[in-house]
């Protein structure tokens, strides 16, 4: 099959949905398939180990140059640039399906002539609606989400059958890893303490004040927290943290890349992930459990979905609940035993049910595409 990604901020930024597009790509090239991604001119660029996919770049206008009527007219007004440029390409290469990621995209089956073959889905990472997405979706061939919860949540807006992928991880490059005592001791962790570590966008929807506050309730053990990453909310976590006596314990580290991330994962002993928005995946919380560490994680969105509810390779606890987080660190921090066995059971959830290779075979099959080539269909 002929698949295209269309995403302006595919070669331009990184993140969750970024990611998520090339590793499909990289996935579905592997799956035999002939991949495009079109995106706007920018560096930003996944190691395609020289698999044969086509990634096409297009001048757009950024967000920040518009009349600030609002964030979402911003981005909207950023695609359309970019959708001028890149339009009569997609026409031309008549790709048998288009995978569009945000509501904000949803014009594309309206930019195509008419009688065009390509097909639309929507992939879905989030709720970013918009007014006039339930209409615009009628062209729309099908959903996918990347949860159960997320499912739900397009369902309830456009009222149509939506299909469940799941996002991935890369296994080769998050997984289990020696630790690197001299890298722990520069982090400031002694060889007895116990670090929970989070590391993703340092904002007040992830929750991080919840951990801050829980830290001072676990007494009487050597319990650091570690949080990488950067936003806004570090100045008023830091002022938590000192107010509560708790500031030698809060190790504050700058994002790294995703290359960085399994060694500092290694480094730790239990991710944490409060969330206090909802997550429709939580691709950090997969990410640090296919490093092998078991996780407490809030009750919200599709994390309970990655985790699972029968606390082998975690626990969750109820959405901004400080004196259940504290108890649950506590318990793992208690039993070096216990976290050894919910790692190695993460490790394996995530191998087993969440890699890019699954999700790839999820999105073909939702569009009604074998693995490795199209279904036959019934002549009409």
């Amino acid at each position: 099959m002929n698949i295209a990604f269309i995403d302006v901020t595919t070669t331009v930024f990184v993140g969750g949905i970024q990611t998520a597009v090339w590793q499909l790509a990289i996935a579905l090239a592997d799956l035999g398939h002939k991949v495009s991604i079109y995106g706007g001119d920018g560096n930003n660029r996944a190691d395609l180990g020289g698999r044969d996919i086509v990634v096409r770049t297009y001048a757009f206008t950024p967000r920040e140059k518009f009349p600030n009527f609002g964030t979402r007219f911003r981005k909207l007004a950023e695609r359309l640039s970019f959708a001028r440029q890149a339009r009569s390409e997609v026409i031309a290469a008549s790709h048998d399906w288009v995978i569009l990621t945000k509501p904000l995209d949803f014009f594309w089956p309206q930019l195509m002539p008419s009688g065009h073959p390509t097909r639309f889905a929507f992939m879905s990472g989030g709720t970013d609606f918009m007014r006039g997405d339930r209409w615009l979706a009628k062209r729309l061939d099908v959903l996918v989400a990347c949860s159960h919860f997320n499912a739900q949540q397009n369902y309830s807006r456009f009222k149509r059958p939506v299909a469940v992928m799941f996002n991935g991880v890369d296994i080769d490059r998050f997984r289990p890893g020696q630790r690197d005592q001299q890298r722990r001791q520069r982090l400031g962790f002694t060889s007895d303490e116990v670090v929970f570590v989070f590391a993703g966008r340092v904002i007040g929807l992830k929750g991080l004040e919840v951990a801050v506050r829980a830290l001072p309730m676990v007494s009487g053990i050597p319990v650091k927290l570690l949080i990488v990453g950067n936003g806004n909310a570090v100045p008023r976590l830091k002022s938590w943290a000192s107010a509560l006596g708790v500031a030698g314990r809060v190790i504050f580290h700058p994002a790294v890349g995703h290359d960085e991330l399994p060694a500092l994962y290694a480094c730790a002993d239990v991710g944490i992930f409060p969330a206090l928005g909802e997550e429709a995946f939580g691709i950090a919380v997969a990410e640090a459990m296919a490093c092998g560490l078991p996780v407490v994680a809030s009750y919200n969105g599709g994390m309970p979905e990655v985790v699972g509810n029968e606390g082998s390779c975690g626990e969750l606890f109820s959405l901004g609940d400080i004196d259940a987080c504290a108890k649950l660190m506590k318990k793992l921090a208690l039993s070096a035993e216990l976290r050894r066995q919910m790692g190695q059971a993460a490790h394996e959830r995530i191998a087993t049910l969440f890699t890019w290779g699954l999700a790839a075979e999820r999105l073909l099959a939702a569009i009604g595409v074998d693995a490795v080539g199209p279904e036959p269909r019934e002549e009409s």
